[in-house]
């Protein structure tokens, strides 16, 4: 009798990552985290408002970087159960790690240095966008690849469009409301998506094992 690997599994191939008990505690940590970043973040934007446009307030760096952190942690759920692939999309998910992971070290150095920042700094700065623009990328990875499925499958893109909300948001309605799309956006993409994956986490199983 032989057996045969489905497709569609989103189980890691190393033996000891394989039970689903292990995948749904990881899946509902994430979400947590996920929940609780996203969270903190639009608390801190809607507490600073237009003044972090014109200075740099601690509440609202601190209040990226747990955001941040959440958000690390989604792509690191994303690579445990190859949501991007088995193998080329795997490089997807670990550059995006990469990138995120220095967006985290941008955040206490930005407060350190508020107005004369060292040119050393600034590549960390440019990680923080550019890890957004990745997990667009990753969006559509777990799109095409199809390894969660239903509302699950097309949350990660809904999360990869923040960036592309929020800079639309600024150029329509400018200072005054430029911030608020990209807020509710935030609320509605990664906010959703972490609670989903807290309260259910079974979703991110195949859907005969749910």
């Amino acid at each position: 009798m032989t057996t045969h690997a489905q497709p569609g599994s989103i189980y890691s191939p190393d033996p000891h990552d394989s039970a689903p008990g292990g995948l749904l505690l990881r899946a509902r940590l994430t979400g947590i985290a996920v929940a609780a970043g996203a969270t903190t973040w639009i608390s801190a934007l809607l507490y600073t408002g237009n003044r972090m446009k014109e200075e740099v307030i601690p509440v609202e760096i601190w209040g990226s970087m747990a955001f941040m952190l959440g958000a690390l942690s989604l792509v690191a759920l994303v690579l445990s159960t190859n949501a991007t692939g088995r193998r080329k999309g795997r490089y997807i998910a670990k550059v995006e790690l990469v990138l995120m992971a220095a967006a985290v070290v941008w955040c206490p150095l930005v407060i350190a240095y508020p107005d004369d920042t060292p040119a050393w700094v600034i590549p960390f700065d440019m990680c923080w966008p550019l890890s957004m623009i990745g997990m667009f990328v990753i969006g559509v990875a777990v799109v095409r690849v199809g390894r969660f499925r239903g509302l699950l499958r097309w949350q990660f893109l809904l999360c990869g469009l923040w960036l592309l909300v929020a800079g639309v948001g600024q150029g329509v309605l400018g200072d005054d409301g430029g911030s608020y799309p990209g807020t509710v956006w935030l609320g509605l993409s990664y906010g959703v998506l972490g609670l989903r994956l807290a309260v259910t986490p079974r979703v991110v199983l195949p859907a005969a094992d749910r």
